[in-house]
């Protein structure tokens, strides 16, 4: 819209030149700018048509031309019938039809709006335009990220994953001309699909025939020599310079440069030159158009080129292995192992599974089989990883060996099967058969992640304690782990600073490594961020679940990490009060869940948490109906993610006395054997919220003195306040926390305080206080919100308001309105009285809200 309006002033002023890369919207752009005026000729420029002297033009002139004075005669005949003129692909004009459009521009009778393609040669007309400052010339750059998935969000109506947002855009490259293909190519065959309310993509992109042919014509002619350069960029890029010239001539290199059909750069300094080709698009289309011996051929010399020139990183034995595996010539199981490892640690899981499973069939035993199971537990493929786990179970293995065999199937029970009782007691009996300390310490690490996440926190302390028990310096791997266990510990007891600390230091530490450990990342940020919820510091909450949430998204889409970090984005934003936010981070989480997971619990739960928030009560219990099918159980998480957000779906449903139940029920259970007094503060403040504050008061105030943090403190405050004007104090304190749904209920609890005191000017403060805040959380309707006054105000008490908000002074207003001073001073008197605010500051903030 503001490219729009930026066209429509220049058009108004005179003109302009669009210019900008084929497909980036200029001929659209354009249009939109005229479309409502029926007094613009338009000309569109075509190849055909510009060797014809006003070839373009014909359609807008009179049958028999002057035999002098063309251009005057041109001129007067589009001016009489036309107040514009719209030139589009101007770059095309014939030289006379240039030069009209040029003496149009200068003579200043008829407004001129052209489009011109970046990098294309033009006539001297056409660029004197801009040159000679006729018109402005306005650049318009592709699409950005934000505007394609305002576009998309828009084309397909509804939500779009994240993920595919990006995926469209760094395919389409900005251009809205292939964004629309690979949208009808996607929606046609069946590769962009809605799910569960989300619109995603999964699968290749399918070359339809539009397409094929779209890219086709900006490719051109291309000889044969030509043809088979891109066709290894295609299926090479980023390719090394050095080993590209090794299979073409470099004079062919630079021809296919000259023409904009691939680019050459140095990424990274010192690296060496890398040629990719103009547009992904150009790669789909070449590779499409390959036969699978065609395809063997190219892969097969690439592998030979880059093995030639010396692989330079871990991603280019990667690329070798899958060019010599695609190309039927990968015998060994060795490079397939260690690329395996490479798309593991890259989480590109799907081409990490494939090279297990081609290293598993050439021989590779259990040094493949190990890396498979591992990838296909990472992408909540249980089954399979079963499968594979039992094959090896009779293999010989090292004390190494068998404690990633050990890891991975304990964890595979765990996450897959929620058999966590299983999982621990085999990681026990491996460590009873090892004798080498580092694996040892690794498969105790494992056990003490699952005892902690099952609750079982003792038996957590007690395994970190016989990690240290062994007389050796733990490894960078088992080191982080024990960290993660430690913060999580911290946690749980309810030391929520403490815990954000050591997450902190723990991230630290991993930074220090040479490897990336992504997955014990992801678990330092799962905790960093509940740690931060606790402890009341919602901003580093959201900084925790946002590194966790890019690591599932810069990993090939890591369906677990973006699955949990979306639940906890979402608890964040709920608590912010901002539910219907809460929502569509839940909504684009759940498309990506597989089956019954412990992953899907805390996700589905909080998506029924934030639809009862808001009154949804259908579509909160086809959360809940979601949950009962997809939910495995077995974590604490999920257990109290579902007991908390059961007092408000009971509340959205009308039982306020059974919500109170609910929660004090939650309460004492997070009482109980292990004890969590995290969930024990939500829950207890939960029933403060919904009225049962004098119940639960006591013991909230000693779990202040247990939970470390701001939050603590407030909610023990607002449990014992009785007084109205206590409870205004603790709804400023819960706003400054960012619980703003917290501190519009407080605000309305103390204007029933001071209703019952007949406090009228208080309460009226109190109420539009409450109203104020509630407004900032679109839609949210809770016991404490409802029947909540909105301040009237007549039309004239609004004008001078806004005029007193301004900033201008009574005599201003009153001289403004022709008003005496007198009912100014008496309408603002009256303003202040049902507003319940006393100050122009405070107009200032409400007025919007009530505009």
């Amino acid at each position: 819209m503001t490219q729009l309006a930026s066209v429509a002033a220049a058009l108004e002023a005179g003109g302009a030149v669009l210019a900008g890369p084929a497909g980036v919207g200029k001929s659209r752009l354009a249009a939109e700018a005229v479309r409502d005026d029926g007094q613009v000729a338009r000309v569109r420029a075509t190849v055909a048509a510009s060797g014809i002297p006003l070839g373009a033009m014909a359609h807008l002139l009179p049958p028999r031309p002057p035999e002098s004075n063309l251009l005057r005669w041109a001129a007067d005949a589009i001016a009489r019938e036309h107040r514009a003129l719209l030139a589009d692909d101007a770059h095309l004009l014939d030289p006379v039809s240039a030069a009209l459009v040029h003496h149009l521009a200068s003579g200043g009778r008829t407004r001129v709006l052209a489009t011109v393609r970046a990098g294309e040669r033009a006539p001297d007309a056409v660029t004197a335009l801009w040159k000679d400052e006729l018109l402005p010339r306005l650049e318009l750059a592709p699409l950005t990220l934000g505007e394609t998935a305002e576009i998309l969000a828009g084309a397909l109506d509804g939500q779009v994953e994240p993920t595919t947002v990006r995926r469209l855009w760094r395919v389409s490259a900005g251009n809205a001309l292939f964004l629309r293909e690979l949208v009808l190519a996607g929606e046609s065959g069946g590769t962009l699909t809605e799910q569960r309310g989300v619109w995603r993509w999964h699968g290749e992109i399918p070359v339809t025939t539009r397409l094929r042919e779209l890219i086709e014509g900006r490719l051109g002619d291309i000889a044969g020599g030509e043809r088979a350069a891109l066709e290894l960029i295609a299926y090479g890029e980023p390719l090394p310079v050095a080993a590209l010239t090794a299979l073409a001539p470099q004079e062919t290199l630079r021809g296919l440069e000259d023409r904009q059909l691939a680019t050459v750069s140095d990424p990274c300094p010192g690296s060496g030159l890398s040629v990719r080709l103009a547009h992904p698009l150009y790669g789909e289309v070449i590779r499409a158009g390959c036969g699978t011996l065609r395809t063997r051929e190219v892969l097969r010399h690439l592998a030979e080129a880059v093995e030639a020139a010396g692989p330079r990183t871990p991603e280019d034995l990667l690329r070798i292995a899958v060019w010599r595996l695609d190309s039927g010539t990968a015998d060994d199981p060795a490079p397939l192992v260690r690329a395996c490892h490479v798309a593991r640690n890259v989480r590109d899981l799907e081409l990490a599974a494939r090279l297990g499973r081609a290293a598993l069939a050439a021989g590779g035993g259990a040094a493949a089989g190990i890396p498979l199971a591992t990838v296909l537990n990472y992408a909540d493929r249980y089954d399979e990883a079963k499968e594979v786990l039992d094959r090896l179970a009779g293999e010989p293995m090292d004390d190494g060996t068998r404690g990633e065999y050990h890891a991975v199937r304990a964890l595979n029970l765990f996450w897959g099967f929620g058999r966590d009782e299983e999982a621990r007691a085999a990681l026990t009996r491996a460590r009873e058969t090892m004798t080498e300390t580092e694996p040892s310490q690794g498969v105790l690490t494992v056990r003490g992640s699952i005892e902690h996440s099952t609750g079982h926190f003792a038996a957590a302390r007690a395994t970190l304690g016989e990690v240290r028990a062994i007389a050796h310096p733990p490894g960078p791997r088992v080191a982080a782990g024990t960290a993660v266990i430690e913060a999580a510990l911290l946690l749980g007891a309810g030391r929520g600073r403490q815990a954000m600390e050591s997450a902190g230091e723990a991230l630290d530490m991993i930074a220090r490594m040479p490897e990336g450990l992504p997955s014990i990342t992801a678990a330092v940020a799962i905790v960093g961020a509940g740690a931060s919820v606790l402890a009341g510091d919602l901003a580093a909450a959201e900084r925790f679940s946002e590194i966790g949430y890019r690591i599932g998204e810069d990993y090939a889409g890591w369906d677990r990490a973006l699955v949990t970090f979306g639940a906890q984005r979402a608890q964040v934003w709920r608590l912010r009060g901002d539910p219907a936010e809460a929502i569509r981070l839940c909504r684009q989480a759940a498309v990506r869940l597989r089956g019954r997971t412990l992953q899907a619990g805390p996700c589905l739960a909080e998506l029924a948490h934030a639809y009862a928030l808001i009154g949804d009560v259908p579509a909160m219990r086809g959360a809940l109906r979601l949950a009962d099918e997809l939910v495995l159980p077995g974590t604490h998480q999920t257990e109290y993610a579902f007991r908390l957000a059961r007092p408000w779906t009971l509340a959205a449903e009308g039982d306020v006395k059974g919500a109170i139940g609910a929660a004090l029920e939650t309460a004492r259970a997070a009482r109980g054997e292990p004890a969590h007094p995290g969930y024990e503060l939500f829950a207890l403040h939960d029933a403060v919220r919904l009225g049962a504050g004098d119940r639960v008061a006591g013991r909230l105030a000693r779990l202040a003195e247990v939970v470390d943090g701001d939050l603590a403190p407030v909610f023990a405050r607002h449990a014992r306040a009785t007084d109205p004007r206590e409870l205004d104090e603790v709804s400023a304190a819960l706003e400054g926390l960012g619980l703003v749904l917290h501190a519009a209920e407080a605000a309305a609890q103390a204007a029933a305080g001071y209703r019952r005191d007949g406090l009228r000017r208080r309460l009226r403060a109190a109420e539009t206080r409450a109203w104020t805040l509630a407004h900032r959380c679109a839609g949210v309707r809770t016991p404490a919100l409802v029947g909540l006054a909105v301040p009237q105000l007549t039309a004239r008490q609004r004008q001078i308001a806004q005029l007193a908000a301004s900033g201008l002074s009574n005599p201003d207003i009153a001289d403004r309105l022709v008003l005496s001073r007198r009912t100014v001073a008496n309408t603002l008197v009256q303003v202040y009285e049902r507003t319940g605010v006393s100050s122009r500051a405070g107009l200032a903030k409400i007025l919007g809200f009530l505009g």
